[in-house]
């Protein structure tokens, strides 16, 4: 497991699974493989989020600094869990791969605030945004529950952009 295993007082860290504004999601679909664009597996059972697997990804942001949290891997969702560091769940953080540090791609622009954006996980090790799914790099955002990318893409479309 990344980051210390006792804080600075020598009590253990134990990761805090947040959840977002939405309601109780059925786990009707879970994503079992997530990749980085490079072909890394972000999916860690080390991290269970909602009682699956979690979506493990790097963060960095100017106020929540660098850290690792696990989205949940459920269609819908909206939890995650802190792994390491401290993230404010209303900032645009940059998410990138823990295991070579490449960035997620853009989708698109995310509606909810000014630096929001769409990040792209892809289903299968080849880089193909056909068969992906999406989430907005705000955790607080109603768009960071994990969609298909097509899903993304026709929310977009009409909101807009």
């Amino acid at each position: 497991m990344p980051g210390n295993m006792f804080n600075d007082k020598g009590r253990l860290n134990i990761p805090e699974v947040r959840h977002g504004d939405s309601s109780t999601i059925k786990a009707e679909v879970v994503v079992n493989a997530v990749y980085c664009p490079v072909g890394h597996n972000l999916i860690s059972v080390n991290h269970e989020v909602s009682g699956f697997p979690g979506i493990t990804v790097r963060f960095s942001g100017k106020k929540s600094g660098e850290g690792l949290i696990s989205l949940s891997a459920v269609f819908g969702d909206t939890s995650y869990c802190v792994i390491e560091g401290d993230v404010d769940p209303d900032e645009a953080l940059s998410l990138s791969c823990p295991h070579c540090g490449t960035e997620l791609d853009v989708l698109a622009s995310c509606p909810c605030r000014a630096e929001a954006v769409t990040v792209l996980g892809y289903l299968y090790p080849r880089k193909d945004p056909h068969q992906a799914i999406a989430f907005c790099n705000v955790l607080s955002c109603p768009n960071s529950a994990v969609i298909r990318s097509g899903e993304a893409i026709r929310m977009l479309s009409e909101s807009g952009f």
